[in-house]
């Protein structure tokens, strides 16, 4: 939690910093686009190794490496001349470490936790990703308008620090035994077996391009999500804060909902469902001009991630024998994170050459979307909401008339462990 509101506050200072240094879309896109694509680059080289080290090693060694660059940045920020391409190569380096992450935690919670807790536990997960954004804003933005960007970049060094700490505090189980008959070593093998595991099964093929989709979808919204809102409320970053924070707390109510639900053979259709929450209300309510508006829209948006992804999740969970779930987790994050660059970059250039020249009072689509959007300065960015919400509606009416998809839970076979005991001390991983 604590490392997360630290990067939540990182990634939302630094954003609004560069957003009004160049008032560029493509500036404020281009800076995600950086961090993903490096964490695309390594997730292969972080999956064979989540699944050769130690858990422990791996969490805190991204720890410790996000806390290092973020150090170095700190550093220029008090004491030289800050230039855009250090806070790229920044981003970079952190995207690499967050690689690890990822595919770390949520193959731990296969072991660490019995079976029919795995959606309680990744709902969990979901809220504590939510959660920080809540604070990270509140903390942020004041810090923001009186003493500038590095105090919070202080705090995420010391947050990356604690949390390193406090692994070192908690028993994890030991890594499951490797099949060698079947699983052959290798660590060339290692970084490409997974995209290899997961093309031979159409129903995991299926779930990943549903969620690959929603990731794409999604981030064309939100990597300019704080530029619309600054570009129509004249700049008011107290503007983003809030709706971000009111966004938060529907995203963290929806995962103590869901961490309450009882397990579902349904979890694909319910996952679905949250898709058409997200595509309708969560994006499609962006089109009008109203701060009330937007941070209900964020709340049920933000509300549906825990639904996708806490059952989306569980079924992976379920269906990948845990030898091999380190692999194909970070497979699985790679190919996610594919979709997340290239929205960047398509909705950073739609935005800044077609859709806001566009949407201005004599632009070609102002008699289209004018009357619900309005025109002006991040009204483009607004139809692209729009848009992006009638695309997702398709993705999930798409997935309830495939059957590889719809009837995965059945079409895959149960290969992941019934269960899992706490942790002994002396069999617990170091």
């Amino acid at each position: 939690m604590l490392s997360a509101v630290g990067t939540r506050m990182t990634t939302f200072a630094i954003g609004i910093w560069l957003w009004q240094k160049t008032e560029s879309a493509t500036a404020v896109t281009l800076l995600a686009f950086v961090a993903f694509g490096s964490t695309i680059l390594f997730s292969p080289i972080a999956g064979a190794l989540v699944d050769r080290w130690s858990r422990r090693v791996t969490i805190v060694a991204a720890d410790v490496g996000t806390a290092v660059a973020t150090a170095i940045l700190l550093a220029v920020y008090l004491f030289g001349h800050v230039d855009l391409w250090l806070i790229y190569v920044v981003n970079f380096a952190t995207g690499a470490f967050l690689s690890f992450q990822v595919p770390a935690y949520t193959a731990t919670i296969t072991g660490m936790v019995r079976k029919e807790g795995w959606t309680r536990a990744n709902a969990m997960i979901g809220m504590l990703r939510a959660a920080p954004a809540i604070f990270a804003p509140a903390i942020a933005a004041p810090l923001m308008a009186t003493v500038g960007v590095e105090p919070i970049l202080a705090i995420q060094v010391v947050a990356c620090l604690i949390a390193t700490a406090v692994m070192f505090a908690v028993a994890l189980p030991p890594l499951p035994p490797r099949d060698e008959t079947t699983d052959k070593p290798g660590f060339l093998r290692d970084t490409t077996m997974a995209f290899g595991y997961i093309a031979a099964r159409p129903s995991l093929r299926g779930l990943l391009f549903i969620t690959f989709s929603i990731s794409f979808l999604s981030a064309v919204g939100w990597v300019l999500f704080a530029p619309m809102i600054l570009a129509r409320t004249g700049n008011d970053s107290n503007a983003v804060g809030i709706v971000q924070v009111v966004g938060a707390i529907g995203g963290t109510v929806a995962g103590i909902w869901l961490a309450t639900l009882k397990p579902t053979p349904h979890m694909v259709r319910r996952m679905l469902i949250g898709v058409l929450v997200l595509a309708i209300p969560g994006r499609m309510l962006f089109g009008f001009d109203s701060v009330l508006i937007w941070s209900i829209a964020l709340a049920l948006g933000w509300g549906a991630i825990p639904f996708i992804d806490g059952y989306n999740q569980t079924i992976w969970q379920a269906k990948v024998p845990r030898a091999l779930q380190g692999r194909v987790f970070a497979a699985q994050q790679a190919a996610e994170n594919v979709a997340l660059p290239i929205a960047y970059i398509s909705a950073g250039l739609l935005a800044d050459h077609l859709l806001e020249p566009a949407m201005r009072s004599d632009g070609v689509l102002a008699a289209i979307f004018g009357p619900i959007t309005g025109t002006g300065p991040g009204t483009g960015i607004a139809v692209l909401y729009v848009l992006s919400g009638a695309a997702a509606v398709l993705l999930a009416v798409y997935g309830f008339l495939t059957p590889a998809i719809r009837d995965a839970e059945k079409l895959l076979p149960d290969q992941a462990v019934e269960g899992a005991a706490e942790p002994q001390p002396q069999d617990a991983d170091r």
